[in-house]
């Protein structure tokens, strides 16, 4: 009896010791999860709050903001999050309506005393400060969590809590003070708590914390009511009256084709010099051009706009997280083998990596005939990539003639068929 006590004894002594450490290794896993279950809904809608905290002596200035949001991919501006609801900018002040849209590059926001639809690049000065109260707006973007991963000092993983009944894993990024100019654009809070579901892998809440040493502050933003839907059109955009006017700080620029997950169905134009025009998809326009986009490979190698003039390009937007590209790899490296000459380059972008190291170790052990690029900035983001993997085609003249991402019914096998029947394509095209 006394040695099985102690046996029990020692298991719990053993796990009590280990686990700090398991949780430290899992914290990522936690973010990982995530980023793949963001890319692969369609979107969801909520009811929402943001509350502030301040001590005694900044509470009255705290913000407060409710009611409903909605995610999910406009066709002309991609994934964005519409708000709609009521706020005040400080706990004294009046309660004000809200409808905005939030996307990758800019706010729309609706302003009822003025009678305007108001748009304005992110960044821009003097818009309402409701917008920049939606913590939340990074799962936006490509990787929603690297504005505080890629700048932290520690990622752990707390507690488990339940959020308004769901039961969340808890992962706190304690960031870096890279900073000391007050005027500086660079975020000011000190540590972010996500509240991750342990169910869809969705966040649910966020709390950014300040620490000034004589207060702290917390702004706390929280979901309920949760649904998992893909949002009709209106409500990814302003209520926009008739009698209102639109007023747009947007630099001009020449209209481009939205780019679509649909698979390429048209013969892609001539690469032959002069280049005649590009004929029109069943939708209308010409094929876009690719964005502009700069990269260095693991070996050295830059890959620009210009080092591609005049040749075939493939981009594969993959992760080593990523369950689906354990089968889509392998398939990218024989099509690499068979097409990788003089006329096209494959090149696997692999992104949100946290031990670049080990990935071009094992990734260039695996698939030697794929030309490499880790963590390359923006590019998934510029291509508004939303699922991985993602296979995009670029022709020649840098437009791009193909671009499709993994869905649910659609296998490895048929993700890269497709991707080289439009390369084969623009092969056979004198």
């Amino acid at each position: 009896m006394f040695h099985a006590r102690m046996t029990a004894f020692a298991a719990v002594l053993t796990l009590t010791l280990i686990s700090p450490l398991l949780q430290a290794q899992s914290a990522n896993e936690v973010l990982d999860a995530s980023r793949q279950a963001i890319a692969e809904i369609q979107g969801f809608e909520a009811q929402f709050k943001l509350t502030g905290e301040g001590g005694s002596m900044l509470n009255p200035t705290m913000p407060s903001m409710s009611g409903k949001l909605f995610y999910g991919t406009s066709e002309e501006l991609g994934r964005v999050i519409r708000v709609i609801g009521e706020g005040k900018d400080k706990q004294a002040g009046p309660s004000k309506a809200i409808d905005m849209v939030i996307a990758s590059d800019r706010y729309i926001w609706s302003d009822r005393e003025e009678q305007t639809i108001n748009i304005a690049p992110i960044g821009t000065r003097g818009i309402p400060s409701a917008l920049t109260l939606v913590l939340i707006d990074s799962i936006i973007q490509s990787d929603p969590y690297a504005k505080d991963a890629n700048n932290a000092d520690s990622i752990t993983l707390g507690a488990q809590e339940e959020v308004n009944g769901i039961m969340c894993d808890q992962v706190v990024i304690n960031r870096k003070k890279t900073d000391s100019n007050p005027r500086s654009n660079s975020a000011k809070y000190d540590q972010a708590i996500w509240w991750i579901s342990t169910d869809d892998k969705l966040p649910r809440k966020l709390q950014q914390i300040t620490d000034a040493g004589f207060v702290k502050v917390k702004l706390t933003f929280e979901m309920s009511d949760f649904k998992l839907a893909d949002p009709d059109p209106k409500q990814l955009d302003v209520n926009r009256p008739s009698s209102f006017k639109v007023v747009s700080r947007m630099p001009t620029a020449k209209p481009t084709t939205p780019l679509t997950e649909e698979p390429e169905t048209t013969t892609p134009p001539s690469t032959s010099n002069p280049s005649p025009a590009k004929p029109a998809t069943p939708n209308g326009p010409s094929n876009p051009s690719a964005p502009s986009f700069s990269f260095t490979t693991v070996d050295g190698s830059t890959i620009d706009n210009t080092t591609q003039s005049g040749r075939i390009t493939v981009f594969y937007f993959c992760g080593s997280w990523c369950m689906p590209c354990n089968d889509t790899t392998p398939l990218i490296n024989t099509l690499a083998s068979e097409l990788g000459d003089d006329t096209v380059d494959v090149v696997a972008l692999s992104m949100r990596e946290g031990d670049p190291s080990r990935v071009q170790r094992d990734f260039t052990s695996a698939h030697p005939d794929i030309t490499l690029a880790i963590n390359p900035g923006s590019v998934a983001n510029d291509f508004r990539v939303r699922v991985f993997p993602t296979i995009v085609v670029i022709d020649a003249d840098g437009s791009i003639v193909h671009q499709h991402g993994i869905e649910k019914n659609l296998s490895a096998e048929d993700l890269v068929k497709r991707a080289r029947e439009a390369i084969d394509t623009l092969l056979a095209t004198p």
